[in-house]
């Protein structure tokens, strides 16, 4: 948790996040499992944009995420960033904390049918809030095609 001394934290768990997908997209590869592979990495909450008090960040709602794999249609961004990060932006709440524009069931929802979950009725029962959303991903969009 980085609430104190952020950068010398994010720094340290960068590193340390890095040496470990390396480590483990280098095994999955000997394996010759890589295309069989999505790594999803993202935080169960997101960061205030502005520091603290204690040089840190607190909790706030608008984070992000990471998906690598072999079969990833990678090299892009997805989502919306938000126009204005200033105070007065539409997205910002406050204290520097973000709405956030791209649901967990967008990703979410891409993921359950790359994993081969393709009826609606199944893709409702696996991800019951996703129909409160719109633009949901689908494999397609995260995958490139076999």
């Amino acid at each position: 948790d980085s609430h104190a001394d952020g950068s010398s934290i994010l720094n340290e768990k960068f590193t340390e996040v890095n040496d470990g997908i390396k480590m483990f997209v280098a095994e999955m590869k000997h394996q010759g499992e890589w295309e069989n592979v999505a790594l999803l990495c993202l935080s169960e909450f997101g960061r205030t944009l502005i520091p603290n008090s204690g040089a840190g960040t607190d909790h706030g709602w608008g984070g992000n995420y990471f998906l690598l794999g072999g079969g990833v249609n990678g090299g892009q961004i997805i989502g919306k960033y938000p126009d204005s990060l200033t105070d007065s932006g539409p997205l910002n709440i406050g204290q520097g904390r973000m709405i956030p524009t791209t649901s967990w069931e967008a990703i979410w929802n891409g993921l359950a049918q790359w994993f081969g979950v393709q009826n609606e009725v199944e893709l409702d029962k696996v991800l019951p809030n996703r129909k409160k959303f719109s633009n949901l991903y689908t494999d397609k969009d995260l995958f490139v095609s076999p």
